[in-house]
């Protein structure tokens, strides 16, 4: 059985058995169903059978079956959160056996993060649909995105890498827990997290500003003493008590009123928070509670360590809207203002939690993306356990065993050895249209994105030092910027000199350049540009069809080195078997196709 197969097994098995806890609760959601029901109806039947005995017999019964009913109510909540949970755990499993299948991916391609001045993510398909991040992304919030995209466009330094490395190994050991910690943010609203972390991070200070006013104090302070105090008098003595309470509730209320607006908008922006704050509360519960082996994991939690750890202070968070939830009900609010002001009080709670916990608060959700980050690079240690962690090397090197391009299909990949000599060289590859040039170069700079992001490689063996990528592969005139497909040629080109010339680490890759010009001004164009990066000692992989660029060898031997892709001709019939071979290309496909419609070119 195939490795893959063995994993897909393994999900699909995940899969059935979820899908089998999915229906029992589903029975078990439609019986607390029929048990309210009958409460309900239980009620009234006892409220007929005891009707004649009258409210000593029938107030007892309501009490017992609202109780019972509530009791149900929120036992079938819970089951029918567990319920959504688990069936989003499903599409969650079915994507990544879609993932491994067919490179499908539900969550966000990185379209957002294309960018076609950037030195390499547009023509290596970093971002967008069928790339890099399609393949790789299992971020669903915002920052998550952001964080796995930075890894992508920068490579990062060898220690990072290194310690990235064991992260992810560690984290491809804990796939049920990642598969829980990555469920509880998918459900969540998008962009939902920025905006709660707008509201902690600037909001919730401007708008717990007006608890400063000295009326705030007076009205805290003052209510439960004047109102209970007047109650108690109207109660005992009556006559004018009862008029000044009434006088007294009356001014009460118009004080609460006069913050209403206040109170309001700060209630609506944490009942927001509610169930975002519950499933991050539960991520941070078992980043904080593990005890994680990679040194760089645990400095990531340290900021998260206190006194009091963070689900708990996510807890105290959620009992302070919980209290403020009273006030939905409006009988409950009326009451418990006019005798308490307790949205206030409420409001000053989170107030001096917001002090206390703001900040350090703000780290968790930091934490949290970073995870996500990590998470999404795991899975392919998860999925393709053949590939490898690379090698990273302080001095300049390359070595790969093996090499494919991971959003190639593993039964269509060809694999190619490849390696830099001990000198810095720029390697011209020749070949035919189709013969696999293009494919090499995408090659190479994918898994190399991918070993400076601190993933896995699409290889059997990869060792390389740190390059900083530009290439020039998809050059398009813009119509908007009325710029022609040779002018933005040269516009790229001037961009690869000035930032090889700035960075002795660059490695230049180019896909046949000056396609928009002659022939002639084509290869001497190519010949000066490549003799410039070998005056720089600036390393590059240069295809082209161009067999005089091959002949360069010969003025520089050590400087430059000849690859090629043929063609096979077998019963007068061409294949290609995408190998890269030692030398120039001998063997052009044009000849063989006009030779087959009956032109025969003579060669």
């Amino acid at each position: 059985m195939n490795i893959n197969q063995n994993i897909l097994a393994n999900y699909t098995s995940k899969i059935e058995l979820l899908n089998g806890d999915s229906k029992d609760l589903k029975k078990r959601i439609d019986q607390y169903s029929y048990l309210r029901l009958g409460v309900f109806f239980l009620a009234i039947f006892l409220t007929y059978l005891f009707f004649d005995v009258g409210f000593a017999a029938i107030i007892p019964i309501f009490i017992l079956m609202i109780v019972a009913f509530l009791f149900l109510v929120k036992v079938q909540l819970k089951k029918k959160n567990l319920f959504d949970f688990k069936n989003q755990q499903i599409i969650l499993l079915e994507n990544e056996v879609n993932n491994i299948l067919h490179f499908k991916n539900i969550y966000d391609d990185g379209s957002q993060f294309t960018d076609a001045k950037h030195p390499y993510t547009d023509d290596l398909d970093i971002f967008g649909p069928y790339s890099i991040f399609a393949l790789i992304n299992r971020c669903a919030t915002a920052k998550g995105n952001l964080i796995l995209a930075s890894w992508l466009k920068k490579a990062s330094n060898k220690r990072e890498i290194e310690q990235r490395q064991q992260s992810i190994k560690e984290l491809a050991q804990h796939q049920n827990q990642s598969l829980d910690f990555r469920t509880r943010l998918f459900s969540l609203p998008a962009h939902q997290t920025e905006k709660i972390i707008t509201f902690f991070q600037k909001d919730a200070v401007e708008d717990t500003m007006f608890l400063k006013k000295p009326m705030v104090n007076i009205l805290i302070w003052l209510t439960p003493i004047v109102n209970f105090s007047l109650l108690i008098a109207a109660i005992l003595l009556g006559g004018i008590f009862w008029k000044l309470l009434a006088l007294a509730l009356v001014l009460t209320g118009i004080g609460s009123i006069f913050f209403k607006k206040d109170v309001d908008k700060i209630h609506v922006e944490l009942s927001r928070c509610d169930d975002l704050l519950s499933n991050y509360a539960n991520n941070l519960k078992w980043i904080d509670e593990h005890a994680w082996k990679t040194e760089l994991i645990q400095e990531m939690v340290l900021p998260i360590k206190g006194k009091k750890s963070m689900s708990q202070q996510i807890h105290g968070l959620s009992k302070i809207l919980q209290q403020l939830d009273a006030r939905l009900n409006i009988m409950v609010s009326i009451v418990l203002n006019l005798f308490l002001q307790w949205d206030l009080r409420c409001i000053i709670k989170f107030a001096k939690w917001q002090n206390e916990n703001g900040n350090h608060f703000l780290s968790g959700f930091e934490l949290v993306s970073q995870f996500e980050a990590m998470i999404s690079l795991s899975t392919l240690d998860v999925h393709y356990p053949e590939w490898c962690y690379p090698k990273i090397n302080p001095d300049f090197s390359l070595k790969s065993t093996n090499l494919g391009h991971p959003l190639i299909e593993e039964s269509k990949r060809i694999n190619n050895d490849f390696s830099f000599g001990n000198n810095v060289t720029v390697d011209v590859i020749t070949g035919s249209n189709m013969a696999g040039k293009s494919t090499f170069l995408r090659t190479l700079g994918v898994n190399m994105v991918l070993a400076f992001a601190g993933a896995k490689v699409c290889a059997s063996h990869f060792e390389t030092s740190i390059f900083n990528l530009i290439s020039y592969m998809r050059i398009k005139d813009s119509l908007a910027d009325q710029t022609s497909t040779f002018k933005a040629e040269i516009d790229r080109l001037k961009m690869i000199l000035d930032f090889s010339a700035n960075d002795p680490n660059s490695l230049v890759l180019i896909d046949e350049m000056l396609r928009g010009t002659n022939s002639r001004d084509k290869y001497l164009g190519s010949k000066v540009f490549i003799q410039k990066l070998i005056q720089q000692k600036t390393a590059g992989l240069v295809a082209t069809h161009d067999l005089q660029i091959a002949e360069l060898e010969k003025e520089f031997p050590e400087q430059l080195r000849n690859f090629h892709f043929d063609i096979q001709v077998e019963n007068e019939e061409m294949f290609f078997d995408y190998k890269m071979k030692d030398g120039e290309c001998k063997t052009f496909n044009a000849s063989i196709l006009l030779k087959a419609i009956g032109i025969d070119t003579g060669n």
